[in-house]
């Protein structure tokens, strides 16, 4: 299958490495520079300590995608307006791997009939503009927005160390790794620790607590308890990561706080509730983006 790859980062590069084996993929970058940068030198690819050089093929986003039996989009959700007029009237099918919940809004604007929605799991760093290490191996979740499950995606691919699975609600999907985000995120980003510290930390383990009742009411969560024990064992299993809202504030970027608090504020202000612990953490963030940047 031909696949386009719309995204230079951490994501886009990662999927670009596994994808490769069996299938003929480009990548779509923002800059010429980048794309330069992979056709000549090719994609380096580490893990465990050992460094692999793919021959790949890149080029600089334009208007459109030519050829691809397959677009998955890999930009973070803000920048997903710099990348529609790429994919506008695109009627091929369409895979996105944003964080937060904010950019189903974006899907409808689409023309493509068949549009897909996936949650990444798994751990990935871009050291530079051709160079990602995979440094958590996870899984890959899919469902389906608009169109058949049938034209799903990889539903029935096998690929090691990169699996993915299938889920028939694209709400309870998205909403389970927003969970995740929402508490991990800025709580590791304002406190600067990686996630381990949340739960090991009793301090930490008791804010946490606390601010994820104000979270779960937000997002009318069936079983809490149960929803705050899975983030718990998230931050176990990632305990030496660092998370990708920290690594932004600690490298001067944009995060995705709006794709992410920014969506459970709007919800809360809809729908009336205390969200004062939710704003809270959103104006910090906002304040060390602007501090950082």
């Amino acid at each position: 299958m031909k696949i386009a790859i719309i995204g230079g980062g951490a994501i886009g590069l990662l999927f670009a490495n596994y994808l490769s084996q069996s299938h003929s993929v480009t990548v779509y970058t923002r800059t010429e520079e980048q794309a330069a940068r992979l056709n000549h030198d090719g994609l380096n690819f580490m893990r465990n300590g050992e460094v692999q050089t793919k021959t790949i093929t890149a080029k600089k986003l334009a208007n459109n995608v030519e050829g691809a039996q397959l677009v998955i989009v890999t930009v973070k959700q803000y920048q997903l307006s710099d990348v529609y007029s790429s994919i506008q009237y695109c009627k091929q099918p369409l895979l996105f791997l944003q964080n937060g919940y904010g950019h189903i809004e974006f899907l409808k604007k689409l023309a493509s009939p068949s549009l897909f929605v996936g949650v990444v799991e798994h751990g990935a760093l871009k050291h530079d503009s051709h160079t990602v290490e995979h440094t958590g191996v996870g899984k890959t979740k899919l469902a389906v927005f608009r169109g058949n499950e049938s034209e799903l995606p990889f539903r029935h691919e096998s690929i090691e160390l990169f699996p993915f699975e299938v889920y028939e609600d694209y709400h309870s999907m998205l909403l389970e790794k927003l969970i995740v985000n929402a508490v991990i995120n800025p709580l590791t980003a304002i406190l600067g620790v990686p996630n381990g510290e949340l739960v090991t930390n009793a301090a930490y383990a008791k804010l946490m607590d606390t601010y994820f009742q104000e979270l779960a009411s937000i997002l009318h969560i069936d079983n809490p308890g149960q929803a705050l024990e899975y983030v718990k064992a998230v931050c176990r299993g990632t305990s030496e990561n660092r998370s990708s809202m920290l690594k932004d504030l600690e490298h001067g970027r944009q995060t995705e706080i709006e794709a992410i608090l920014g969506y459970v504020l709007s919800q809360a202000k809809q729908n009336g509730q205390e969200h004062r612990l939710i704003d809270f953490l959103y104006t910090m963030i906002k304040g060390k983006e602007q501090k950082e940047g």
